[in-house]
């Protein structure tokens, strides 16, 4: 049988490492973080197994190999009982150069976090070091027919074309590569794990293994968050993350659900806004 490649794709802080961990967590696989940081100037500097990359047991050496090898290269330093490895890189360019790999069977996952918690997220974010700025010139390049809102709007809407642009791409890469895929909301990672990391495993054609959710209880090799060693410390992972309520005004909050370009976007993937995540509506 083919061994398998899981590629989670999604906006920055749409919860990729807590599901890539969970999924990592099972005895059949692999979590590797942010696999593309590899190639990046000084690739991954810390392990946290290993504590340094360079003598990572899994890393070490990794960005001397060519890309198209790389996941040869990693299977063969993995114990043989990992029929799976899931990389969380989130971007589809990333991906392109693997998605035709038939050595592999390959598995794509699309998450989904609610524009809300991500517009808070990025709001807070764009003051610094001119970042706004630079994403509505980004927004204006990928929505020139939108050319004089963007020129004049706030940075709410901003951060609105921004969810839109990133998750619009993100849906026709997968319909493009025509590869077995699933698209899960944040909220049902968050507040339902077990029914959650069970469908996906069935569908990678595994039995779930319920103590995966306590990913913190496992060695990770691949890329962990600032916050990984505060949840091993706590012995909790699964936190459902509200904050965008107190922070974004009624007003703001109104304007993203009422959003129109927004709106018809979630339809054509199916999702929609619920009180206090996104939901599945329909059928994709």
């Amino acid at each position: 049988m083919k061994k398998k490649l899981v590629f989670i794709l999604s906006s920055n802080y749409s919860g990729s490492h807590f599901l890539s961990l969970m999924l990592g967590s099972h005895t059949q696989g692999m979590h590797l973080g942010e696999l593309k940081n590899v190639y990046k100037k000084g690739g991954f500097d810390k392990c946290y197994v290993c504590e340094a990359g360079a003598r990572c047991e899994l890393f070490r050496g990794i960005s001397e190999h060519e890309k198209s090898r790389l996941f040869d290269f990693l299977y063969e330093r993995v114990d043989e009982k990992i029929n799976f490895l899931v990389d969380a890189s989130k971007k589809p360019r990333w991906f392109k150069d693997f998605s035709k790999n038939d050595e592999y069977d390959i598995y794509l996952i699309h998450l989904v976090r609610d524009p809300r918690a991500l517009s808070r997220r990025w709001l807070m974010r764009f003051s610094e070091m001119d970042i706004g700025l630079r994403e509505r010139i980004r927004q204006i390049r990928k929505n020139p027919a939108k050319i004089f809102k963007l020129l004049f709007c706030d940075d709410l809407v901003v951060c609105l074309y921004k969810w839109i642009s990133q998750n619009r791409e993100i849906a026709e890469f997968i319909d493009d590569t025509g590869l077995p895929s699933k698209r899960i909301t944040y909220k049902q990672l968050a507040t339902n794990p077990d029914q959650t990391l069970g469908d996906i495993c069935g569908w990678l054609g595994l039995e779930y293994e319920p103590e995966q959710k306590e990913y913190w209880r496992f060695p990770h090799h691949g890329s962990q968050k600032e916050e990984y060693q505060w949840i091993k410390s706590q012995g909790v992972g699964s936190y459902f993350d509200q904050r965008w309520r107190s922070y974004l005004t009624d007003s703001q909050i109104e304007r993203i659900e009422n959003h129109k370009d927004l709106n018809v976007f979630m339809k054509s993937i199916s999702l929609g806004f619920s009180n206090d995540g996104l939901e599945h509506v329909g059928k994709e």
